[in-house]
């Protein structure tokens, strides 16, 4: 089925559901006499499209479904992508979720392109939700990521970022270790200390991932879509280029399996122990309890010079209501239970990052994990998000290809940086002008 057939399919879902939405559930539910928003006697069911990625069936479980059912008896929350259908798969069999889990960047695609978009900003006044529990940065990125001036979903929690080192090798070669509050300057200089060969082999000093990274803490914008053109060809993706570049043009940095960045084959790098340094997300934590052996801590995420205090963006699996939904309340009140103190503190020490600005609550991290005790872990609560660069109508996932090939080209010295810049913007603008052909 083609996106065409399945927006008129959508539309037909919508009239459909906006004639059964006259339950109890769905005429609002009043409040009790302690301001809990309560729920008529039928029972609801609440479908969640997410990734296991995102959570696994025991976090489903733990973070939302259990405390759903213990604060509304009524609501039951079911995952309805459980067999790793997609989303396009689903709509096409009629079963459109309740609420659809997405990361920034393909969110606000995915629901404008499947008419799912609902502004819940008349739930979050309905329920009196407090949107100032969020850091302004985490706020703006959510508008950005759902293309909208309206708030389209809430966050569930973020993978926080941080530098991961193993001691032994620094020990090794006699390099002292990374420290909190670096800059990508120096750990370059690390970098170039650590890599080298020993005995037959060869150990790397960093891998910082792909180009996106340093974009993503930048907010480096890649097109002007007042204009409709590219700006990859400027001065701060050349330098963005540069400095990502230094950090893989080293003497064997790139070679064999290593030739061009990938996440995966550097992490199981790291956790062989001939990869000095990663700079990688909280996710990683889940290889390292897996880990046994390797002599790790952590730091905070390297920092750019014209951005200090800065991380990366807000990483989070973002949690919209589909306007096809009949159980909106009953949805927001999921919402609104997954981003409650109780079960925030318990993301929080199962070493999922909190979305929200408490304080109390980053003082929590990590620390139901034993097997991470006198660990620095507190690295990765320090830095503020940056703000989301918009995509509007470009799917990030092509944006993200032909970033990846000029700067996998430059890095193995394929192409010039002139080259590379310049046929990257040619292919960006050829995208532009061909998802405006699509809208017309």
């Amino acid at each position: 089925m083609n996106k065409h057939s399945l927006s008129a399919l959508l539309a037909c879902f919508a009239i459909v559901l906006s004639s059964c939405n006259a339950g109890p559930e769905a005429q609002g539910d009043a409040a009790n006499a302690e301001g809990e928003p309560q729920l008529g006697g039928d029972p609801v069911t609440v479908k969640i499209f997410a990734g296991t990625g995102m959570f696994s069936d025991e976090e489903f479980a733990r973070f939302l479904a259990e405390p759903v059912k213990k604060k509304y008896p009524h609501i039951t929350v079911e995952r309805i992508n459980a067999g790793g259908q997609k989303i396009q798969e689903l709509i096409s069999a009629g079963e459109i979720p309740d609420i659809y889990a997405s990361y920034p960047g393909p969110m606000g695609n995915a629901l404008s392109e499947y008419n799912m978009l609902y502004n819940i900003e008349p739930l979050i006044k309905k329920y009196g939700f407090d949107t100032g529990r969020f850091s302004d940065e985490a706020l703006e990125t959510l508008k950005i990521a759902g293309g909208q001036p309206f708030l389209t979903g809430l966050p569930a929690y973020t993978n926080t970022f941080a530098l991961f080192y193993n001691k032994d090798l620094f020990d090794k070669f006699g390099v002292p270790y990374p420290k909190d509050g670096m800059f990508w300057d120096e750990v370059a200089g690390l970098a170039r200390q650590l890599n080298r060969m020993d005995n037959g082999v060869m150990y790397r000093g960093v891998f910082p991932d792909g180009i996106g990274r340093i974009q993503q803490q930048l907010s480096i914008p890649f097109a002007d879509f007042t204009a409709n053109r590219s700006l990859v060809n400027t001065e701060p993706w050349r330098e963005a280029f540069e400095i990502w570049g230094s950090l893989f043009k080293m003497p064997g940095l790139t070679e064999g399996d290593f030739k061009v960045p990938n996440a995966g084959k550097n992490q199981a790098a790291f956790a062989g122990g001939t990869l000095a340094m990663i700079a990688s997300h909280s996710n990683l934590l889940n290889t390292l309890k897996k880990t046994e052996g390797l002599n790790w801590d952590m730091v905070t995420y390297p920092q750019h010079r014209k951005a200090p205090g800065i991380g990366q963006r807000l990483d989070s699996p973002i949690l919209s209501i589909t306007e096809q939904s009949g159980v909106k309340d009953a949805a927001f009140l999921v919402l609104d239970t997954l981003l409650s103190d109780e079960v925030q503190t318990d993301l929080m020490r199962s070493g999922r990052m909190t979305v929200l600005k408490d304080e109390r609550l980053k003082g929590e991290f990590a620390k139901g994990l034993a097997e991470f005790e006198g660990k620095n872990l507190s690295a990765m609560t320090r830095l503020k998000f940056a703000v989301m660069t918009p995509f509007q109508y470009l799917p990030d996932g092509e944006v993200d290809k032909i970033l990846a090939k000029a700067f996998n080209a430059y890095i193995v010295d394929e192409k010039d940086l002139n080259t590379a810049l310049r046929e990257a913007d040619e292919e960006m603008n050829r995208l532009i002008q061909d998802r405006l052909s699509q809208k017309k």
